[in-house]
């Protein structure tokens, strides 16, 4: 197999996720310049739920086709060099999984992979139970405590957050 082809495959794979998370970032920077300079809380447009899906395909697929074009020619021009230089296979590795551990990081630091907090315990206690909502002790109390709070806010249960069952 050429060179060239063998550089498209390599730039295939890591610039799927590198185009995927730059397109990721550069829409929230441009919804969120939307919402906070040009529309707000108020009602959008609906040509904004039709156009900024179809920009954010043609910027992705852009990237993406980019980085195929660019391990294409980087593949041609390392054609006349004998050998592969098995070097860049770890590097193309590296940079697949750097986005996705990138990713990966960031949803365990907010709380979406790993385990629940004291809060989410608490909250999924009582409304698995019936009450309409929950409270808890601020976190400089000391005190670990989740309370059940029924329609009209007053507690109707309250115990502690290591007797809740762990899910």
């Amino acid at each position: 197999m050429r060179k060239r082809y063998i550089y498209t495959l390599l730039f295939l794979v890591p610039g799927l996720f590198v185009s995927l998370l730059i397109t990721s970032a550069v829409f929230a920077v441009a919804f969120g310049t939307l919402w906070l300079y040009v529309f707000g809380d108020s009602t959008w447009p609906a040509w904004t739920g039709q156009v900024m899906p179809v920009l954010m395909l043609a910027v992705f697929s852009s990237l993406w086709i980019g980085a195929m074009v660019t391990g294409y020619l980087v593949g041609k021009k390392l054609e006349a060099v004998p050998g592969f230089d098995v070097r860049h296979l770890w590097i193309s590795l590296g940079a697949t999984l750097l986005p996705i551990v990138i990713v990966l990081l960031h949803q365990l630091s907010i709380g979406n992979l790993g385990p629940k907090s004291d809060g989410q315990l608490c909250s999924e206690y009582c409304s698995d139970r019936g009450y309409a909502a929950s409270s808890m002790p601020p976190r400089d109390s000391g005190e670990r405590t989740c309370s059940c709070l029924g329609r009209h806010g007053e507690v109707e249960m309250t115990l502690p957050i290591d007797a809740l069952p762990r899910y």
